[in-house]
């Protein structure tokens, strides 16, 4: 028995030691104020978690407008290589480099001798075969003359109308007319100059409008249209803006450029815009809409952007997909609505479900002003 009493004893200390510690850790829990219970012992109500103060903004959409800057190349509205259509010496050249020149005017004569005089020997033959087509008419009603007769001397008339309307022709063709209206280029051909069909005279021009060329990326190509607007700058006038209208687009995308060939039109009425020049082509392009909100409230993950929304009173997490910048704002692709409220000011450190306590943007900046 004397044995077991020391083993008594510190169970019984220990149980004291135990008692005490949960008395003095009750004393410190009511001293320090248990958020349960006010400081005269009664129970208070919990205190709900206070909302994070936050400005909105509901979205808008706008259109995806972009500027394409291309280059292009002019040329003639219409052009010509001039050649003669006949080959000879030249007689004279009425023409001088870039003067302007009116639709039908003699450019460039050969010597024609020769032709002239195959015109006057067509039209002896003529009159003389007429004159004997006139006599049979009357003597063959009389009898005088057979029918065969009659018919001979009109075949004849109309063989000898051909061969003066052919000398006329060769006559002509001694002659470079201008097709149209236009400005004459450089010539080579000088009087005393021996030439053929093949030799080019000169080149004529109308610019009255001019036709530029470029080339449109194949992403933006279903964006083009025939009837679209462009703006051109000449690289011989930089300080010159020119309004034209597209008139063409190729039937293919070009394989190496992946581009399309597009062709507008422009006025140049006073001709000072030469055919071959460089130009800047601006194109405003429009496509689809998407939200349109603030960059400072674009956020970035890991995962890629995000947007805070309000919904229901609570932060809700969105990603979107950027299209492009627009002046402080951005335009973007997410499941976002109009008229969603988008968080503007405040997104740092929220959290999703957190909740929020919204101003409108409009009444913070009237505030602040």
């Amino acid at each position: 028995m004397r044995k077991e009493a020391p083993a008594m004893s510190l169970r019984l200390q220990f149980a004291i030691l135990v008692v005490l510690a949960g008395a003095l850790g009750a004393g410190w829990w009511l001293l320090a104020g248990n958020p349960g219970t006010a400081g005269d012992g009664k129970a208070k109500p919990r205190r709900a978690a206070s909302a994070t103060p936050v400005i909105t903004e509901p979205v808008s959409f706008a259109p995806d407008r972009t500027t394409l800057r291309l280059v292009g190349t002019g040329r003639a509205i219409r052009s010509a290589a001039l050649h003669s259509k006949a080959a000879g010496e030249v007689v004279e050249v009425a023409f001088s480099a870039d003067e302007a020149v009116a639709a039908g005017q003699i450019l460039l004569r050969l010597g024609s001798k020769h032709q002239s005089l195959g015109v006057r020997l067509a039209e002896v033959a003529f009159k003389e075969a007429r004159r004997t087509t006139q006599r049979m008419e009357k003597l063959a009603p009389q009898g005088h003359a057979s029918r065969a007769r009659l018919d001979a001397a009109r075949a004849e008339m109309q063989s000898a109308a051909i061969r003066l309307e052919q000398a006329e022709a060769e006559l002509a063709d001694r002659i470079v007319r201008a097709p149209f209206a236009g400005f004459v280029g450089l010539t080579e051909v000088e009087v005393g100059d021996r030439i053929d069909e093949d030799v080019a005279i000169a080149g004529l021009d109308d610019r009255s409008e001019i036709l530029v060329e470029f080339a449109v990326p194949e992403d933006r190509s279903t964006r083009i249209a025939i009837g679209g607007r462009i703006k051109v700058r000449p690289w011989s006038r930089p300080d010159t803006w020119i309004d034209g209208v597209i008139t063409a687009l190729d039937s293919r995308i070009a394989g190496a450029a992946h581009s399309l060939k597009v062709r507008a039109r422009i006025p140049n009425a006073d001709g000072l815009i030469r055919p071959g020049g460089s130009f800047e082509v601006r194109i405003d392009v429009t496509g689809r809409s998407y939200p349109r909100i603030k960059e400072v409230a674009v956020l970035w993950s890991r995962d890629g952007a995000y947007v805070w929304r309000v919904s229901e009173g609570a932060a809700e997490k969105v990603f979107v997909r950027m299209i492009r910048r627009d002046g402080g704002r951005v335009l973007v692709d997410g499941p976002i609505r109009a008229g969603d409220e988008i968080v503007v000011e405040g997104v740092q450190g929220l959290r999703i479900g957190q909740k929020l306590k919204t101003r409108p943007a409009s009444a913070a900046a009237g505030k602040t002003s």
